[in-house]
């Protein structure tokens, strides 16, 4: 039987224009004469892909990287901007055939908010980053739309790092208005796929959830289906076929679709007899079985197929080595093997990511693995990766601790806690799952970044707990649409966000975010990580220069005064600028670099090598950042901005090399070694 859906691809070259906000607007009417040319373009645009990273490639923008640069492209923020092309003429003719189908545009991803339109007809709205659209286009090819466009019209502002996380309402990630690792860069892109997709209106496999179960205890293995989010009639049947890493077939089963909804139990369960099981790097190869899906009608026609790949492996969380007993358990245990969590966190690889190749990507996390590296938290001031990033840490072997896009703020940490706020993030929480549940790196969920009470002043605040109403509605969500899996209401958590060393041996540290800056010696830095007594470390940084060839590149080594030096530093750097200030201005610049560059080398090093040996009271390692998104003087990263290990990743290095050592020791019974 013939498929009756088909997928047109619609990635390629668009093309661009900006408006002066609300233009295009007009141009609609019967003032359009006044209107009829954009004030921007029309320029060739790649989809997916930015407008500033077309406007850069046509030579309409100042590249934002450079010096202090960025700040002459923020007038992209003011305009409006139309990506548009011809709609396939496969669309019509498959409505031609089939007049009862439907002609649906397919958008993954639009940052941020905007209008869809066919020729002159309105079809559609959009608002948010952070969860798909799609829009029905049946009724305007039928009457012979040609152009389709995708039209951005509103960038929300006050989203940065200092403002107010109860007063943030609007789902665009925030990282870009301005943290303290880059500057204003604000993207409006299609950040995913676009497609056009023909078929009927009903059977559609969207939604479908797939997760891999494996019992450590049997080594036996299942891959769960659950079609309840599915739009279906109840007609269909649903073939379920898994293959091993060798592409050898090794279970499948056909059911009815309704069977495989969560309404009627569990879904459906197909076992699967000692599968090789996936492993976090080095312990073994990581073994990734596919699972194909094919939804068929009645008659036998495909309605849809859908393909992922899952690993078996068994996850649990332990309480670490005398922990306060109101502590969360955060030692982990992967296949019966207790894991020290060396990780970094990660931050989109460019405010423009729409534009990041996928080269770069595996660049990223295979630095990340040769580095040691077990853990990569996913930061809640962005939003979801896309779909390689998380097959390239299935196929890597690594964890991935993913956050939902809250953030803190500098005058306030805590999100509105309304009905209607809560019923926004718990979709957000539903929709990431949906696409993420199958993926055998994915250890956790976190509700977001360092959320606290509303106190004066706010920080650093107490973290939230499971009880503030958005916080808790993702967790109701997630539970449904990916059970078992691990959340957390945020991080850091527990009774204190940073860890006092005057507080030391009060059970009082959990999960602590800090130390980011120390302005003290060696010998006092040392010493408060040996009286150390957090249960876990998600975020430790230590400011480091960056490499003086990178310096000279970006204009960031040459300046009339020094002090002129340090205000264009302060553009990316200004938080991490205290040493350069308290230095001898004589110093040249070089000196000066290499010397910053062994101090966050020596003192991460240290942290890292204390937490370590304190294992498994202390779970894990975290450092704060993995990478840099900006050419920064000055960051907490361990890579520079075009991927380089700095001195501070080579160090690391070798702490992450003994900890696989360590947990290889007591993984030598399948309990590890006794917990007395």
């Amino acid at each position: 039987m013939s498929d009756r859906r088909r997928r047109i691809s619609l990635d390629g070259e668009w093309t661009l224009r900006g408006w002066r906000q609300n233009d295009w607007e007009l141009a609609l009417t019967a003032e359009r004469a006044k209107v009829q040319n954009p004030d921007v373009g029309p320029v060739p645009a790649a989809v997916p892909g930015s407008v500033r990273g077309a406007l850069l490639a046509a030579g309409l923008a100042a590249d934002p990287m450079r010096g202090e640069q960025s700040r002459l492209s923020e007038w992209i923020e003011h305009r409006h901007w139309s990506f548009s092309r011809a709609l396939p003429a496969e669309a019509r003719e498959w409505l031609q055939q089939h007049p009862l189908d439907r002609v649906l545009l397919d958008c993954p991803g639009l940052d941020f908010a905007g209008t869809v339109l066919i020729d002159e007809t309105v079809i559609g709205e959009f608002s948010g980053s952070f969860t798909p659209h799609r829009f029905d286009l049946t009724d305007a090819v039928r009457a012979g739309g040609a152009e389709v466009t995708i039209l951005f019209t509103r960038v929300p502002d006050g989203l940065g790092q200092n403002g107010w996380t109860s007063r943030i309402r609007d789902w665009k990630p925030r990282f870009y208005y301005g943290w303290d690792w880059t500057p204003r860069i604000v993207q409006t892109a299609v950040t995913d796929q676009v497609a056009v997709l023909l078929g009927p209106a009903g059977g559609d496999l969207g939604g479908i959830r797939v997760h891999a179960e494996y019992d450590l205890s049997t080594a036996r293995g299942a891959v769960r289906v659950d079609s309840s989010a599915c739009a279906l009639d109840g007609t269909e049947s649903l073939e379920v076929e898994v293959r091993d890493p060798e592409g050898r077939s090794v279970a499948s089963t056909i059911v009815m679709a309704s069977a495989a909804s969560a309404s009627q139990g569990a879904g459906i369960s197909v076992p699967i007899d000692s599968p090789a099981p996936w492993h976090v790097r080095p312990r073994g190869e990581q073994a990734l079985y596919g699972v194909t899906l094919t939804l068929r009608a009645a008659d036998g026609a495909v309605l849809g197929t859908v393909r992922h790949r899952v690993g078996f492996r068994s996850i649990e969380w332990l309480p670490t080595l005398d922990a306060p007993a109101d502590a969360d358990a955060w030692l982990c245990r992967v296949n019966g093997a207790e894991v020290f969590l060396a990780g970094v966190n990660w931050v989109p690889i460019r405010p423009d990511f729409a534009d990041v190749p996928d080269e770069d990507y595996r660049a990223r996390l295979t630095a990340y693995r040769d580095l040691g590296v077990t853990l990569i938290r996913v930061w809640g001031g962005a939003g979801l990766e896309r779909p390689l990033f998380y097959d390239l840490c299935d196929e890597l072997g690594l964890l991935v601790w993913q956050e939902l896009p809250l953030s803190s703020s500098g005058l306030d940490n805590e999100p509105p806690s309304d009905a209607a706020f809560a019923a926004e993030f718990a979709a957000i929480a539903e929709s990431y799952a949906e696409r993420l549940a199958h993926h055998p790196c994915l250890v956790m969920w976190g509700g977001g970044n360092e959320l606290t009470r509303v106190t004066q002043p706010a920080v650093p605040g107490t973290p939230l707990t499971i009880e503030h109403p958005a916080l808790a509605a993702a967790g109701a969500a997630l539970a449904a649409a990916d059970p078992g899996r691990r959340y957390v209401a945020t991080s850091p958590t527990g009774p204190r966000f940073e860890a006092d060393a005057r507080e030391f041996g009060r059970g009082l540290h959990h999960d602590v975010h800090g130390p980011w800056e120390f302005t003290g010696s060696t010998a006092e830095w040392r010493a408060y990580w040996q009286n150390d007594d957090a249960v876990m470390r998600s975020e430790v940084g230590v400011a480091g220069a960056s490499g003086i060839d990178l310096l000279d590149h970006f204009d960031l080594r040459h300046a009339p005064s020094r002090g002129e030096l340090r205000q264009r530093w302060t553009h990316s750097s200004g938080w991490w600028l205290n040493r350069f200030d308290a230095a001898d201005p004589d110093q040249p610049i070089e000196e000066w670099v290499a010397e910053s560059a062994r101090r966050q080398a020596e003192l991460l090093g240290i942290a890292a090598r204390a937490t370590l040996e304190r294992f498994p009271r202390c779970a894990g390692f975290v450092v704060w950042l993995g990478h840099d998104s900006f050419p920064c003087a000055v960051s907490l990263s361990l890579l520079d901005w075009w991927g380089r290990p700095k001195p501070a990743a080579h160090a690391i290095a070798e702490v992450f090399a003994d900890a696989e050592a360590c947990t290889s020791e007591r993984a030598a019974t399948p309990a590890g070694l006794p917990r007395t």
